[in-house]
């Protein structure tokens, strides 16, 4: 649990950044948006949920439906957004490494994608922890968690760990 907490605290951070650097495109602003530390984040973003995160959860709400805890509907929705999550992290990468790549794509058109992707990504880490934290912090105790933990690989996050991957350094730097 402490983990899931942990992932949250450094998302929203990651967020914060992701939202600064949207600020930049307001047409007043007078710095450029930075797109390498863009693509950074959203390299992250699109690697370390679908990998780490997403299947951490996804197995803990398992453990509850194969034991007949929490709330289905609830288990059922944070599902569903992890899939709409990460096809619209997908969508925001394509999007940068077109821009990164001199194709036009209109400013108004990534500003909405960005304060889009921003919205749902809060709003689904908020519904997690109002919805879901609760039920587990509930009817998971230590040994719930052994079994979850045993069924995923160990991995260490690759940007906020001691030692960063090398692809996240200057990410962790600018941080």
């Amino acid at each position: 649990m402490k983990r899931l907490r942990r992932d949250h605290r450094n998302l929203n951070r990651l967020f914060d950044m992701l939202e600064e650097q949207v600020a930049r495109y307001d047409m007043d602003s007078t710095i450029e948006p930075d797109l390498l530390l863009i693509l950074d984040i959203i390299a992250y973003l699109n690697d370390y949920p679908r990998i780490y995160h997403h299947p951490l959860e996804e197995e803990a709400i398992a453990l509850m439906v194969e034991r007949d805890l929490g709330d289905k509907s609830v288990n059922d929705f944070i599902h569903d957004q992890h899939q709409t999550l990460e096809q619209a992290t997908e969508r925001l990468s394509t999007l940068f490494n077109m821009i990164v790549n001199d194709q036009p794509v209109p400013i108004e058109q990534t500003q909405e994608a960005l304060d889009s992707y921003l919205a749902m990504s809060r709003k689904h880490l908020q519904t997690e922890e109002e919805r879901l934290f609760p039920v587990m912090e509930k009817v998971l105790g230590d040994a719930e968690w052994q079994v979850v933990a045993s069924r995923l690989p160990e991995r260490l996050d690759p940007l906020f760990a001691e030692s960063p991957d090398d692809a996240f350094v200057e990410l962790r730097r600018r941080m």
